[in-house]
């Protein structure tokens, strides 16, 4: 049920019986799924189903469609999304945070868990990494330094 050309993924979508959390990371990922979906020409106004690949649309020239095609069952259908599990961050404050990821993948693979000073220095690293541009991340970096330095700006609270 909804209506039809309106997409909802990650923490704004409510999907009943979904093995995935309300994370920024799934948004992410299912972002980036739709996306391709879209610029691939993926036809989403076909009812339930899954999208259908409109026919000579780019998505014809991609590896997802030469491999989807492999089944005839599901030629031209859009794959479902999956999900990959990169692993939680969570900042705690005072220079600390908790690190939990997986090796190996999902399903039975070992986790390897990590707290405080090391956990925060892979959460800043990861933190930077999803910076967009050189600029933002040497933003970002130089106000780390400056609260370092100074200590945090209480006064405009």
């Amino acid at each position: 049920a909804g209506a039809p050309g309106v997409f909802a993924f990650g923490d704004c979508a409510h999907v009943v019986g979904s093995p995935y959390p309300a994370t920024a990371q799934v948004a992410s990922q299912a972002g980036t799924y739709l996306g391709r979906l879209v610029a691939d020409g993926y036809d989403f106004g076909g009812g339930d189903g899954p999208p259908k690949l409109t026919p000579g649309a780019p998505g014809e020239r991609t590896l997802r469609h030469g491999l989807s095609s492999l089944a005839r069952s599901k030629e031209g259908l859009a794959p479902p999304f999956t999900f990959l599990n990169l692993g939680i961050l969570a900042y705690v404050g005072k220079s600390e945070a908790l690190v939990q990821i997986a090796v190996g993948g999902d399903e039975g693979g070992k986790k390897v868990k990590g707290a405080g000073e090391a956990g925060f220095a892979l959460w800043r690293s990861v933190y930077l990494s999803k910076q967009y541009g050189l600029r933002n991340r040497i933003l970002v970096a130089v106000d780390w330094a400056k609260a370092r330095v100074f200590g945090r700006d209480l006064s405009r609270l």
